[in-house]
């Protein structure tokens, strides 16, 4: 009677060391390609320089963990939801009429940590002009808010910040950093600030800005916390100036920035 079972194990203790061998060749040819992908994906994470998270690959893995979950669609103002929008989150604290920015949004880093703007950045004589006008804010309303290095950028960008004297905690804001209100990116002139709901709606449709990616979703980001492209002129850097004191208004719950 033919031994079904000793010809079965005949068979594997023969060939078994081939089949183990071919499964670590494919492992290896699928390996290989997937590695490259991620050592150039790292590359340009890195490229993009320090920002809010460790500048190291466990950055690169939680801000990749972390994509899961961001914003679909920052630049749509059907994004910005707000679960408790207060009284204070439907006033608006812009001077006047926002205008439309004109041309085309920039290009930004599909990462969501660090939130950077890739194509029209701003010239260094210009970003030199908006860290002036700024400090200026600062200098003009000494009584509440203090120009500090910015907690959310680890300490390498300059940010407007309300005065632990005057500061509440009934608006929005980030908990890690509850008094910042508005910081630059330096070495491109993007920034990012908080602000109420009706003025970032505003802001997002006119064309200044977009969600960060993970406003609203996680790190204790509000809906409102919004990039603010590069100014690319001399108006423009206007334009910017009166966004950052809008955030600051709006930290200071409708005080008077001037």
């Amino acid at each position: 009677m033919f031994d079904i079972v000793g010809a079965v194990s005949t068979y594997v203790s023969q060939y078994r060391p081939y089949v183990v061998q071919n499964r670590m060749f494919l492992a290896a040819v699928l390996f290989v390609p997937i590695a490259r992908e991620v050592y150039v994906d790292y590359c340009a994470w890195f490229a993009l320089g320090p920002g809010g998270i460790p500048h190291n690959f466990v950055g690169y893995v939680t801000q990749w963990l972390l994509s899961w979950i961001a914003v679909k669609n920052p630049r749509s103002i059907t994004s910005l939801y707000f679960p408790n929008r207060t009284d204070l989150d439907k006033e608006g604290f812009l001077e006047g009429d926002l205008p439309e920015r004109e041309g085309t949004r920039p290009k930004i880093a599909t990462y969501v940590a660090p939130h950077r703007q890739l194509t029209d950045k701003s010239p260094a004589e210009l970003e030199k002009s908006l860290d002036s006008a700024i400090r200026k804010i600062a200098k003009d309303n000494k009584s509440t808010i203090e120009i500090k290095p910015s907690v959310l950028e680890g300490g390498k960008s300059p940010a407007l910040s309300i005065l632990e004297s005057v500061y509440t905690e009934s608006h929005l804001h980030v908990p890690r950093a509850p008094r910042e209100v508005f910081h630059i990116h330096a070495g491109e002139g993007s920034a990012h600030g908080v602000y109420s709901w009706t003025d970032a709606v505003m802001i997002i449709e006119n064309g200044w800005g977009e969600m960060h990616g993970l406003s609203g979703q996680a790190l204790g980001l509000p809906h409102s916390y919004l990039m603010i492209y590069a100014p690319r002129n001399a108006e423009e850097v206007k334009v910017v100036s009166m966004l950052a004191r809008a955030a600051a208004r709006y930290g200071l719950e409708g005080k008077h920035v001037s």
